[in-house]
């Protein structure tokens, strides 16, 4: 069985982080969810248009109507980055963490549910997408506060997925037999607990399980955001091992569920580092109050920004690995700053688990992140 390795892109990569299609490792992946596109009424519209179809590549040339942005450089058949891999499917991803405030409404009507599914199958033709990420964060609990929301979410949800698969499957198909359906859920069992997992998953592809943000700046104490394993301290009760098997314990085929690892670090300011429970991993499980200023934001970091400075000989900041969790972090005595994050150590586990426990594969938030492919390559070095 061929394993997904799926990159999610974001639209604005292309302005600060200065990460352009021709950047990606096209090469190296099966799957390219492109984020984000959003709902404008009951409709799917692009996030970003100057951005999606309007900015021309420099130096290409294009034939009349020919797709431009970062689309066309991922979608049209004439361009180089898709030259490079011309099997790479790629997916429009719907909503997001900011654009998921439509869907509770959207979803509770048929009239909206058909027009919403309908407006998919046109953009899908229109911009060469080979299918749709529903990216619904989250149905019934969580996601922003002000986002519109219902008990019925869950079953509404059920609902618009087995119409948008029945309109896709009346479609032409498209260049690789027929579109793909994916969705992100969350890996709190608090979220997910509404979803009747077992019928979703028998008509999405796979499911991309977000098991990453396991701590941060909402959390009591420091811990690991993304451990493969229950760590020696500051467990959060959760893993990836936990929502996994939970996951398949609530009937989802293995081959369906997609392991989410995030290219990035949680924060956490003014650790009371005296406190460790345990000893060669100073500052886990401790009080902290704050977050320090991440790379684009407060309490995140990019690999690539930790690669080249936190990692690097004269660094005030000092490795050290939990083997219980399968997980690093970072701690610095002088600021008194914990991070935790991804290195290729932990992602070898990862890939590891995913092929032992015959996943559907590894899903990437977000490719930009990475530090000259240094961790996608690993995950290729397992998943091929």
């Amino acid at each position: 069985m061929s394993r997904r390795k799926i990159g999610y892109f974001t639209a604005w990569s292309i302005y600060d982080r200065n990460y352009h299609p021709a950047d990606v490792a096209v090469e190296r992946l099966t799957h390219l969810n492109y984020a984000f596109a959003k709902l404008e009424g009951n409709r799917i519209a692009l996030g970003d248009p100057w951005a999606d179809v309007d900015k021309p590549t420099p130096g290409r040339q294009y034939a009349d109507g020919e797709l431009r942005g970062n689309l066309g450089e991922f979608n049209s058949e004439n361009s180089a980055v898709r030259q490079r891999n011309p099997h790479l499917r790629t997916l429009i991803s719907v909503g997001g963490w900011s654009w998921s405030g439509g869907f509770s409404q959207m979803a509770s009507r048929a009239e909206s549910r058909a027009e919403f599914v309908h407006s998919v199958g046109e953009f899908l033709q229109k911009y060469r997408f080979d299918g749709v990420d529903i990216d619904w964060e989250h149905p019934v609990e969580g996601g922003m506060d002000g986002n519109g929301r219902s008990p019925d979410d869950a079953r509404n949800y059920l609902a618009l997925l087995q119409e948008l698969r029945g309109h896709l499957n009346s479609l032409p198909p498209p260049r690789f037999g027929r579109y793909e359906i994916s969705i992100a859920t969350s890996a709190a069992p608090s979220v997910y607990r509404h979803m009747d997992l077992h019928s979703t998953a028998q008509v999405v592809d796979h499911i991309n399980v977000m098991t990453y943000d396991y701590a941060g700046s909402w959390s009591q104490v420091t811990g690991h955001h993304q451990n493969l394993l229950a760590p020696l301290a500051g467990d959060s009760g959760i893993n990836g091992n936990a929502t996994i098997s939970d996951y398949i314990n609530r009937g989802v085929p293995p081959h369906k569920l997609v392991m989410g690892v995030g290219f990035y670090g949680r924060g956490f300011n003014n650790v009371a580092h005296h406190s460790s429970p345990v000893q060669h991993l100073p500052g886990l499980g401790c009080r902290f109050e704050g977050v320090p200023q991440g790379t684009w934001e407060a309490g995140s970091f990019d690999y690539k920004h930790l690669r080249t400075s936190h990692l690097q000989p004269g660094s005030n900041y000092t490795a050290h690995w939990d083997d219980s969790a399968k997980a690093p972090i970072l701690y610095s005595h002088n600021d008194r700053v914990l991070i935790t994050y991804e290195d290729p150590v932990a992602i070898s586990w990862k890939a590891d688990y995913v092929m032992r426990q015959q996943l559907g594969g590894i899903m990437i938030w977000e490719l930009s992140q990475d530090h000259e492919n240094e961790l996608l390559v690993k995950i290729c070095e397992y998943l091929g």
